[in-house]
């Protein structure tokens, strides 16, 4: 069967005119007086395969968050399943068909084809009309007679599964508007929206969570049409992968510098260390972990190798390593450890892998780098799930290199080759957020002190320091602190500090701790401006956290503890100046909810407006929190946070962006109302969180 481009396009044509004309009648009050259900039927690929955490982020899961309150989208995927009926896993036949049954659905949402384009089944392509047209019969008479839309499969690329692009495109694809154009059902276009996409391929036929989202969100567009609902603003420039926001609620971990310049006092080893230098007295992951875990950290990163070469695991490609030293008779894994540590106590573990080597005799030659991603595969593959791989800047200089006692430099923009470091860290750890000063998730924030500026963008263009091609260890990172607006990749930062003046530790840094105050002061820098606050604390000699750290780690627990325990806002009143659509889903109420999928928005040509929280009796606060709903970008240039004074307003602060999360301190200030005015905003402004809060008195 061969359809030329303008009958595709004619039927197409057809297919949304008496779609269109079916859906007149259905207003926002009908969708409102009641629940809707949407059943997903479909193979794999709606079942979520291969996606991590599938039941929170497959298609059918974004949808629901996307639709939010009022809709319930359910999965009924089952993989390997196909339409044809003499195909070999024939979804009418599986349970999950008549679970969709059972569910009541109001919508169908049917995305199956895929898995019909391998050879074994397409030998019956001349049923695929006939088969599918007796799908659409049987769930038109479900008891609860529920409207059909009928996806079409989304692209495959070169690989294994024996699934056919072509046959999807030029066969599945046109048979699939004959059934929509017979049936009268609406067609979704799944194949143009990921098409040219295959950085969410993984395994060339499922999408990854962020495909699934492309995909959530087209479908979303078509409901949002058909229903008369109010859609959601459209993303903003540059916007965060499902990786980079799952990075950016963490917020605050812990940096782990540990190995020979431990014990010989160093900040940098130089690589002629001996082995046998290394040997922890009483090395405890667990209490390791467990101090994270208590004092509030969300997750660690071990430097499993520090610019001195010296590995933290047995690695099989070097010498240089705990295996040759006399801790645990050369039988112990510190990264082991301290993943399974992780794993106890809830916490993520990263890896630091250092890309300089100042003991390898190879560094600064090609094979070098082949030793490197060995190394780096080692890690992982044998230490379970990673979330976040750090890439250091420091590249080349003197050192040891096998003997030579030299100095060597590289060519920091070419000799990594750092497009294919970062494959093999997507290939084999695709969940995991990457680390440099030029990304790619995550930036470097131009400094070691702990703290973004004042005015701090996730969005950013890495440049070179000569204003050429940047490179991990070659940009003008001065500019990671602030940003860019309008930068081409959305790109967070992380801030780096050590809670002791040097990263690894020193005895005669023990009175040099950071105060619980101080630390306060950098977490409202960092997390409180748009960042993440990387923290290290490093082991002592015993392989423990010292007396002095845990400490100051206990006391800034305390303080955030206090500070956050108490929302004002809950429970008060909202109102805004204006809501988008006037539609509930987008109502001022959302901001001070306290959920963060929830949000205020205005109409897309309102970029100036304001928010008024009213409480019954005064309230007393002198912390603010401002967060916008990232997912759909970085907008907010600027705003103030004013207070009502029973006469008028009076500006109590203000500041230029917000983006994940923005903390203000102010004198105590009490009052009834208070107005949030976004002075500036790129789009319309996406609110999420508005929350006030008291600090308590000092002790």
């Amino acid at each position: 069967m061969n359809i030329s481009s303008e009958g595709i396009r004619h039927l197409r044509s057809i297919v949304w005119a008496v779609a269109l004309s079916v859906l007149v009648g259905a207003t926002e009050s009908d969708s409102a007086e009641k629940i809707l259900k949407i059943a997903c039927i479909g193979n794999s690929i709606t079942y979520g395969a291969g996606i991590q955490d599938r039941i929170n982020n497959s298609y059918p899961a974004q949808l629901q968050r996307m639709l939010g309150k009022g809709w319930d989208v359910r999965n009924f995927g089952s993989s390997g399943r196909t339409l044809l009926q003499h195909g070999d896993y024939p979804y009418r036949n599986e349970r999950e068909f008549e679970e969709a049954k059972n569910f009541g659905p109001d919508v169908v949402i049917m995305k199956l084809g895929t898995n019909d384009s391998k050879p074994q089944n397409w030998k019956y392509k001349d049923e695929f009309v006939v088969d599918y047209e007796a799908l659409i019969d049987d769930v038109q008479k479900f008891p609860s007679l529920p409207r059909v839309y009928l996806c079409t499969p989304v692209p495959a690329f070169p690989g294994d599964w024996g699934i056919s692009d072509s046959v999807i495109r030029n066969d599945v694809i046109p048979r699939l508007l004959i059934v929509a154009g017979r049936k009268r059902v609406s067609i979704i276009d799944l194949y143009s929206a990921l098409t040219g996409k295959a950085e969410f391929f993984p395994d060339r036929v499922h999408p990854d969570k962020d495909g699934a989202r492309l995909m959530a969100k087209t479908i979303y567009d078509t409901i949002c049409r058909d229903y008369s609902m109010t859609k959601a603003p459209e993303p903003f420039g540059a916007v965060p992968t499902i990786r980079q926001l799952a990075w950016q609620d963490l917020e605050y971990c812990g940096f782990v510098h540990f190995t020979v310049n431990t014990f010989t006092n160093k900040e940098w080893g130089y690589g002629d260390e001996s082995p046998s230098l290394f040997n922890p007295s009483d090395f405890n992951a667990d209490e390791i972990a467990a101090v994270a875990r208590n004092v509030g950290m969300k997750g660690l990163i071990l430097t499993c190798k520090h610019h001195d070469g010296f590995c933290l695991w047995p690695s099989q490609y070097t010498e240089h390593s705990v295996k040759k030293s006399p801790w645990k008779q050369g039988k112990g894994d510190v990264v082991k450890e301290l993943a399974d540590a992780c794993r106890t106590y809830g916490l993520k573990f990263g890896i630091y892998l250092s890309p300089w080597d100042r003991s390898q005799k190879d560094y600064g030659k090609p094979e070098y780098v082949a030793f490197y991603r060995n190394q780096l595969r080692e890690l992982l593959t044998n230490y379970g799930d990673i979330s976040e791989v750090w890439f250091d800047g420091a590249n080349g200089g003197d050192g040891y290199y096998g003997g030579a006692r030299e100095t060597r430099t590289i060519d920091r923009t070419t000799y990594y080759g750092w497009q294919e470091t970062w494959s093999l860290v997507r290939q084999l750890q695709p969940n995991a957020v990457i680390f440099s000063d030029v990304g790619p998730d995550v930036r470097w924030v131009g400094n070691e002190n702990g703290y973004a500026g004042e005015t701090c963008w996730s969005t950013y263009t890495p440049i070179g320091e000569r204003g050429d091609a940047p490179a991990p260890g070659y940009t003008r990172y001065q500019e990671g602190i602030e940003g860019h607006r309008g930068g081409e990749h959305w790109l967070p930062p992380e801030c780096d500090v050590s809670i002791r003046p040097g990263w690894f530790y020193h005895a005669g840094e023990d009175t040099s701790v950071k105060t619980p105050a101080a630390l306060l002061d950098l977490y409202f820098r960092s997390v409180g401006r748009n960042a993440s606050l990387l923290l290290n604390v490093p082991p002592d000699r015993r392989g423990r956290i010292h007396d002095a750290d845990a400490r100051a780690l206990k006391g800034l627990k305390r303080l955030l503890d206090a500070t956050f325990a108490d929302n004002l806002v809950i429970g008060a009143r909202c109102s805004a100046s204006e809501v988008r659509g006037n539609d509930q889903h987008f109502a001022a109420q959302n901001a001070i909810d306290a959920d963060k999928e929830s949000y205020w928005a205005t109409d897309d040509s309102v970029t100036e407006a304001s928010l008024i929280v009213e409480f019954d009796k005064p309230k007393t606060f002198d912390c603010i929190m401002v967060q916008e709903h990232i997912a759909l970008g970085q907008r907010i240039e600027a705003f103030s946070v004013d207070v009502w004074n029973e006469k008028d307003w009076k500006k109590s602060a203000g500041g230029t962006t917000v983006g994940h999360k923005r903390l203000l301190r102010v004198a105590p200030t009490t009052t009834t109302k208070v107005r949030l005015v976004i002075i500036k905003s790129g789009d319309c402004p996406t609110i999420s969180n508005f929350a006030l809060y008291k600090t308590p008195p000092s002790r």
